[in-house]
């Protein structure tokens, strides 16, 4: 599994996961074709992540983490730079996503 925090300037931030790199792929073409396409012409023939993951970073910040280990090792990380100051609430993003998908018990 793919793991995307979004942190939108001026909204709060949100969690979501693709199943590998063409459920990625998809998703952000349904979120903005329009920057994929733009990301397309820029990048020319790149691997579906590397083309996925360039169209989310030209939206706005965020991040990808590429494996429910990854995820879990970023949401464990205290010093993570995108969990600093109101960054609590993209750590907090992360976290229901893990839950709802049974990678981190919720035992709060």
């Amino acid at each position: 599994m793919i793991f995307v925090v979004e942190l939108p300037a001026g909204a709060p931030p949100h969690a979501w996961f693709a199943y590998d790199a063409g459920d990625l792929l998809r998703k952000v073409a349904a979120i903005d074709l329009g920057l994929l396409r733009a990301t397309h012409e820029r990048l020319g023939e790149a691997e579906p992540l590397v083309l996925a993951v360039a169209a989310l970073q030209a939206r706005g910040d965020c991040l990808v983490l590429g494996s429910e280990t990854e995820a879990m090792a970023a949401f464990e990380r205290h010093d993570e730079h995108a969990w600093q100051g109101a960054g609590w609430r993209a750590r907090l993003a992360l976290r229901e996503q893990l839950v709802a998908l049974e990678v981190l018990a919720d035992d709060l």
